[in-house]
């Protein structure tokens, strides 16, 4: 920790940097090169295109516009707008200028000129079919849809869905270059959220203004997979139809929601497995309570030189959210995700993980395992739904990193030393035993901060 008094010198900075292997430029930046959001592919697998068409037009039903879809010379709108209370949303139908026309940056092209200087307004780009690989090259260089719903063809090994009234995850896809937040624009907006089919996909590169659980920011930067899944389902004791979903499709007890988090965290397990089934690093991924993603490195402590290694060193590389909104019998589920996959040093990533590269090893390749992954799972804790989490226990508990953890409960006066033996298999809590002996003290995620470097449960602030 520095304690210097400003300007801060730069010979100082910069040899610190480097000295953690870090690049650094005494230069100041460009304001101009401050980036901005930039417009949104609103895409579907190339198989499934017609998914495309049934969310615009589910969005244009609730704005009373009609259908805007179908054959595209005889498209009755150019655009539209869907306001809602954080953002408003302008849905544009583009057409593609030949490349050499092309004299901007190329996706600010496909919209109004100076469209960009409010940042309430979000441009949503609806292409008329499936990007070509010259398209990505151009308008998505950083990401490559094809890439990816490829993937989920791969990932979910050929297997049909036979119910034709729906689609499944990873088949309709929002993706921007730069965003604010993936998560933000689901959960901010309400009107948006509710009235979106499910499942949909967002996911960005860059997000401006990420965010992590109880109000702490999530950073992105180079190599880092960002992303929200929308999804729906009925509560039990529900009975009727609302909007596009039917009750008679999977329901779920309330108290049960609070295991999505895991079940998520779960999938990213699974898809780590899936990436590397020799398991040479998978295994180095595991789980802390109640929603963060770690890998176990080598100890800073360790030297090239010493036979001996010390205890590998936990440290983060993701964390998942979930927000929930309830009406009509439904519970609208957004679950918003960051994992570090190609991240340089010093920053933790899977790529580290590895002591050799991963042949694969991708962003759009490891969303597309992880949204795959938890489809299964998720399908599997609903249809043995009233077994709680039981069946998923043992796998978590393989997965994570606090079995006979010893920690002290700052959130009780005074203060408890517990051991940790689990989670509660009915409501998802953490259960800890006294060390002097006694009941169990079972500790709610969302009441509750979990320091495990200082072996410390508080009660969380904000």
């Amino acid at each position: 920790m520095w304690n210097c008094i400003p300007p801060f010198p730069d010979i100082l900075l910069s040899r610190s940097l480097s000295a953690l292997g870090l690049r650094f430029s005494s230069q100041r930046a460009d304001p101009s090169l401050e980036p901005h959001i930039l417009p949104q592919f609103f895409l579907a697998r190339p198989d499934s295109w017609q998914v495309q068409h049934r969310i615009v037009e589910a969005l244009l039903d609730h704005l009373n516009l009609g259908s805007a879809v179908g054959n595209e010379s005889h498209r009755k709108w150019e655009s539209f707008v869907f306001e809602d209370v954080n953002d408003d949303f302008y849905f544009h139908f583009p057409s593609f200028p030949p490349a050499d026309r092309i004299t901007n940056h190329p996706i600010l092209e496909l919209i109004p000129p100076n469209s960009l200087s409010n940042p309430k307004v979000k441009h949503v780009l609806v292409p008329s079919k499936p990007l070509t690989s010259e398209d990505e090259r151009i308008y998505t260089p950083q990401f490559s849809p094809s890439a990816f719903f490829r993937a989920v063809d791969e990932f979910r090994s050929g297997t049909e869905d036979a119910n034709t009234d729906t689609w499944r995850i990873g088949e309709a896809l929002i993706y921007g270059e730069v965003v604010s937040s993936t998560q933000t624009m689901f959960d901010k907006n309400p009107s948006f959220f509710r009235t979106l089919p499910s499942p949909i996909v967002s996911l960005a590169t860059v997000q401006l203004a990420g965010r992590g659980r109880g109000g702490n920011a999530w950073l992105s930067p180079a190599g880092c997979l960002q992303m929200s899944l929308k999804i729906r389902v009925g509560l039990k004791g529900s009975s009727g139809k609302t909007g596009d979903f039917l009750f008679n499709s999977p329901t779920i007890l309330p108290s049960n929601l609070v295991f999505i988090q895991y079940l998520y965290a779960l999938a990213i397990i699974d898809a780590c497995h899936i990436l590397n089934p020799t398991s040479e690093w998978a295994h180095k991924v595991r789980l802390k309570w109640p929603n963060d993603i770690y890998g176990l490195f080598p100890s800073s402590q360790d030297s090239p030189t010493s036979n001996s290694k010390s205890t590998p060193e936990p440290r983060k590389m993701g964390g998942i959210l979930v927000n929930t909104s309830f009406g009509g019998g439904v519970a609208d589920i957004v679950i918003g995700s960051g994992l570090n996959v190609l991240n340089a040093p010093p920053i933790a990533s899977l790529a580290q993980l590895a002591s050799t590269p991963t042949p694969g090893l991708s962003v759009e390749r490891v969303a597309a395992a992880v949204l795959i992954s938890f489809e299964r799972i998720w399908s599997s804790f609903l249809q043995n739904e009233e077994q709680g989490f039981h069946p998923f226990m043992d796998q978590y508990l393989r997965s994570w990193l606090h079995s006979d953890q010893l920690v002290t409960l700052t959130n009780r006066t005074p203060h408890r030393s517990v051991r940790i033996v689990g989670i509660t298999p009915d409501h998802g809590l953490l259960r800890t035993v006294p060390m002097g002996g006694g009941e169990f003290i079972d500790l709610q995620p969302d009441g509750n901060s979990f320091d495990m470097m200082k072996g410390l449960i508080s009660t969380k602030k904000g």
